[in-house]
């Protein structure tokens, strides 16, 4: 089952002070309804290890799938639920492949970033089929200075290009611009801001799948 609701962090959040207990709350307010993704691209990683060794038991218990981005060997040694893997990283099949070996389980979820639609055809024929795929960037976001948001409609034109995979749309998404994004066709969002910028993630979180299950008709978890 793939969440609806993603939270992901960076470099910013996984440095702050406290992100651990914010974290916890986070996840306490998502259990069972939350993936976390432990993102930062220039975080050493002694400190990706030790902050997603330290949460991990809690991901665990709390029914909240663990993932990092790209250190497929930080998921392997630690027993987490699996990846999210960006433009430059392990082909699908092949981390799909270590993580098999490695956890001793083909269950473990493989996740991939895609921005344009005829690169993510092109890719998934090549490289694998990913569990789900992050859509971006939707709209302009500090995590990408620079680039354009490329809209909403990005998340349709991208179900054409590699049907059947759930898509969950990244970038600038707040509450919101979050119906739009359920509208034009997403499994669900990934949000950096709209939860770690909060005064109380959990209840950020809260709103966020409230705010989901009412524009999808159902329960967020569904």
């Amino acid at each position: 089952m793939i969440s609806r609701l993603h939270l992901v962090t960076d470099d910013e959040v996984l440095g702050a002070e406290g992100f651990e207990g914010r974290a916890h709350e986070a996840m306490e307010a998502g259990a069972g309804k939350v993936t976390l993704h432990l993102r930062g691209p220039r975080t050493a990683v002694r400190h990706l290890w030790d902050v997603a060794e330290r949460l991990a038991p809690r991901a665990r218990r709390l029914g909240v799938p663990l993932l990092v981005n790209d250190r497929v060997d930080v998921a392997m040694a630690l027993g987490l639920d699996g990846v999210h893997l960006g433009e430059r990283s392990f082909p699908v099949a092949t981390a799909r492949r270590l993580l098999a070996v490695g956890l001793g389980s083909a269950a473990t979820l493989v996740g991939r970033s895609f921005h344009d639609p005829e690169e993510a055809r092109e890719s998934v024929g090549l490289e694998g089929v990913p569990d789900f795929c992050l859509v971006g960037t939707l709209f302009a976001t500090p995590s990408h200075p620079g680039r354009e948001g490329s809209g909403p409609s990005r998340v349709g034109e991208m179900a054409e290009a590699v049907p059947g995979i759930p898509l969950i749309g990244i970038g600038g998404i707040d509450r919101s611009r979050l119906p739009e994004v359920i509208t034009a066709g997403a499994h669900g969002v990934a949000v950096v801001r709209a939860a770690w910028a909060a005064e109380h993630p959990g209840r950020a979180v809260a709103a966020l799948l409230e705010m989901i299950a009412d524009s999808t008709g159902r329960g967020s978890d569904e």
